[in-house]
């Protein structure tokens, strides 16, 4: 049973488990897990781990059962957590109220620059038209460079979008989502008949500590289609969503329910990040260098 420690002060709400609450514990995460987790083998070792694991006899307060439960299940994959009580909820910013342009567009010299801060869903008719219009500036460089430094990510039908004219005209395999227990999707490039091929023009895609999630779909891509040189420093490593889910215990878990795989390299950048083909550890240098490579590339008119 659920009870409250007589012993030394606990936090507000601590509750004290005795084995057979913890073995309740164990077993609804199990549940879940084998559930929800986006990769049934994994799942199932996960499960035989909880499910095989001993009870403190003397009891564990419910703070401390979460921590080492995390830990446990960590060894397995580094996305699960587990939490005891009502987690924080982290504040959802409305990207559509944001002020900062979600992509931008520079010339320099012969090469432009498309800096995309975020990546918003295509169904919103200005944000299409903002990266058609800059996709449009693009095709008369002779070289780009596409800058997600910072980019946290955003909606993949824009990586589609924008991934679109560097490799042709004709959709692209981009990747194939696996979730649990739903049929995979394939994910294709979404070509833009408006905006000319620019499958021959010269790429380098800069990244850094604060690229993630779309925005290293997008830099992956590239790079796995070996269609540009990527420079700057190891993104984050988000590939695969969590979700947060409840047990009635009181117990919540965060789960991976999702993961995108690459038809090209049979995984992702989850946990290890995209890897730049060009090291730069200098924030300052990565652009100039990113030019230079850019311009090297550029063997005359297309």
């Amino acid at each position: 049973m659920f009870t409250d420690h007589a012993g030394s002060p606990a936090p507000r709400h601590e509750r004290w488990l005795e084995p057979s609450a913890q073995r309740q514990v164990l077993d609804g995460l199990s549940e879940l897990i084998e559930k929800h987790y986006v990769f049934s083998d994994l799942a199932r070792l996960c499960v035989d781990d909880l499910r095989s694991s001993a009870t403190k006899e003397t009891g564990v307060s419910a703070s401390e059962f979460a921590r080492q439960l995390t830990a446990r299940l960590r060894l397995h994959d580094r996305h699960f957590s587990v939490i005891w009580g009502e987690p924080d909820r982290l504040r959802v910013t409305d990207r559509a109220q944001s002020a900062e342009e979600a992509i931008t567009f520079q010339r320099r010299g012969r090469g432009g620059v498309l800096a995309i801060r975020r990546f918003d869903d295509i169904d919103d008719s200005a944000a299409v038209d903002l990266a058609r219009r800059s996709l449009l500036e693009v095709g008369t460089c002779d070289y780009a460079l596409i800058d997600v430094r910072d980019n946290d990510g955003g909606w993949p039908s824009m990586v589609e979008y924008v991934l679109a004219p560097f490799v042709g005209v004709k959709p692209v395999h981009v990747v194939t989502f696996k979730s649990a227990g739903q049929a995979d999707h394939v994910a294709m490039t979404r070509p833009d008949p408006t905006i000319m091929s620019l499958s021959g023009l010269p790429v380098v895609v800069l990244v850094n500590g604060g690229t993630a999630s779309a925005a290293e779909s997008l830099a992956y891509a590239f790079q796995s289609l070996a269609r540009a040189t990527i420079v700057g420093s190891p993104t984050v490593g988000a590939a695969n969503p969590v979700e947060l889910f409840a047990h009635a215990s009181g117990f919540y878990i965060y789960i991976s329910t999702g993961a995108p795989i690459d038809p090209r390299t049979g995984t992702n950048w989850d946990q290890v990040g995209v890897q730049p083909d060009v090291l730069i550890d200098s924030e300052e240098s990565v652009l100039g260098v990113g030019l230079d490579i850019a311009s090297l590339d550029y063997t005359g008119p297309r």
